[in-house]
């Protein structure tokens, strides 16, 4: 079963608690920031689940994602564009998409 959302926001604040052993003061403030913000997106999620459940709206609204799911290599061969690649940064094209991979330049 996956973890809760409470059961995450406890692990973040143990991670956070854990900062003293971070040696580099730098690294440890990144880690803070990080984790950090991802309590705070943690509340803000709980806080909106809870106001719509209140309001008895829908708490997710379904989506079609226009994302081009990204599967593995094996499973389905690229199509690569004839030519020498993006004329940005040279890396080869896919046929399916219309901009580079690498550099997001459109051609």
């Amino acid at each position: 079963m996956a973890p809760t959302i409470d059961e995450f926001r406890r692990y973040l604040q143990a991670r956070r608690n854990d900062l003293d052993g971070i040696a580099d003061p730098d690294e440890r403030e990144r880690v803070r920031v990080r984790i950090d913000a991802a309590l705070q997106e943690a509340l803000d999620f709980s806080a909106a689940v809870e106001i719509r459940e209140e309001l008895k709206s829908r708490v997710f609204e379904e989506v079609d994602s226009s994302a081009r799911l990204i599967e593995a290599a094996e499973s389905r061969p690229v199509e690569r564009v004839d030519g020498d690649g993006c004329p940005k940064c040279e890396t080869p094209l896919e046929a399916d998409i219309e901009f580079c991979p690498a550099c997001g330049h459109k051609p």
